[in-house]
């Protein structure tokens, strides 16, 4: 049987050995590890300046329910926090590529690195409209928080 793992002349090591390895996305490959093979993903934190996504989340069509719907018609969810107060919003462990930076289609070509298009999106949803209450940042699992 031919071998599955071939030698990387140009480089001078194995897949084998390529493939024991965690890429980090961070400096010199330190964490965070985002790359498995896999989609890569990204944690984004999602705040309302007036919607308390923690008020009634479990409830039938609650604004927390509205704002998750809102990011699956854009991005892939992989995780969801338990909303907190207005002033932390929550967590969503969503794919990278298709996390809407900024060109409304999901790539990350966009110069801006913005989530302008997915807050928008969830603005409409929970407001009614858009009217530049929703903000998301990109956060970082360290330890065991999310930071």
């Amino acid at each position: 049987m031919a071998d599955l793992f071939a030698y990387d002349v140009a480089n001078g090591t194995s897949i084998t050995t390529n493939a024991r390895k965690i890429l980090g996305d961070g400096t010199s490959g330190a964490g965070p590890f985002t790359r498995f093979g896999s989609r890569e993903l990204q944690a984004i934190k999602v705040v309302s300046a007036t919607i308390n996504f923690a008020t009634s989340y479990t409830a039938s069509n609650s604004n927390f329910y509205k704002a998750i719907n809102a990011i699956q018609e854009r991005a892939e969810i992989y995780y969801v926090g338990i909303p907190q107060n207005t002033a932390n919003g929550f967590v969503a462990l969503i794919s990278k590529i298709n996390s809407d930076s900024g060109d409304g289609y999901g790539s990350l070509s966009s110069a801006d690195n913005t989530y302008d298009n997915l807050e928008e999106k969830i603005d409409v949803a929970v407001n009614g409209s858009d009217t530049g209450d929703i903000t998301i940042t990109n956060v970082t699992l360290t330890g065991l928080t999310f930071a």
